[in-house]
C-alpha cells in the first residue's frame, strides 16, 4: 500500500478514535465480523437513542471504517446493516488502538 494511502487511513482512524462512542461502535463491528444495524448497536452500547448511534455509524461509513451491505424494511422504515471494512487492519496500530485481538 502506498505511503499516502496509509497516512489517509491512519488519519481516518485517528478521527474515529477521538470520539469515545465511535470507538466503541467500531470495536463492536470489528469483533462481530458480520453485519450490525444501528438499532442492534444501540442495544449493545446501552444507548437508548438510536438516532445518535445511527449518526455515528454514518460517520464511520464516511471515514471508510464500515460499509452498508444490506437494508431491510421494518414497520414503515428501513433498517440499515453495516459491516467493518479493512480499515482497522490496514493501519498497523489499528487493532491495538481498539483493544481488539489480532487475527
Amino acid at each position: 500500500m502506498a505511503a499516502d494511502k496509509v497516512q489517509d487511513r491512519e488519519g481516518a482512524l485517528l478521527a474515529i478514535l477521538q470520539h469515545p462512542l465511535r470507538k466503541r461502535l467500531l470495536r463492536f463491528y470489528v469483533e462481530a465480523e458480520g453485519t450490525l444495524s444501528p438499532k442492534e448497536l444501540a442495544l449493545l452500547a446501552d444507548d437508548p437513542k438510536i438516532s445518535n448511534v445511527g449518526y455515528h455509524v454514518r460517520v464511520l461509513a464516511e471515514k471508510g471504517a464500515v460499509e452498508l451491505v444490506e437494508t431491510q424494511p421494518r414497520r414503515g422504515s428501513v433498517e440499515h446493516f453495516y459491516e467493518a471494512t479493512d480499515l482497522v487492519d490496514e493501519v498497523p496500530w489499528g487493532r491495538a488502538a481498539l483493544g481488539v485481538q489480532e487475527r
